[in-house]
């Protein structure tokens, strides 16, 4: 059975979970999912049904300017949440 999903939210919470410790930023449950919430609202989807397509868009994970944004996205997420916390 095909699923679709959307690939940058996997390559969102990965990157999530290997950086925000190099962060001063609250590491709750709560702020970590803001985070990665504010970062996939800002950042383009990037949707696959078929373990090829998966395999493509992690590919695209290594090119530089995905790279970029990412850290451009998380750097706006994270001051967001560092100053206005919802927990």
């Amino acid at each position: 059975m095909k699923v679709l999903r959307n690939y940058t939210e996997d390559a969102v919470r990965a990157y999530v979970e290997l950086t925000i410790s190099k962060y001063d930023v609250c590491q709750c449950e709560d702020c970590r999912l803001d985070i990665m919430a504010i970062m996939l609202n800002n950042m383009k989807s990037h949707y696959v049904v078929t373990e090829k397509g998966a395999l493509y868009a992690q590919l695209t994970e290594f090119d530089p300017q995905t790279k970029v944004d990412m850290l451009t996205c998380m750097g706006l997420a994270i001051q967001l949440v560092k100053y206005n916390p919802k927990h």
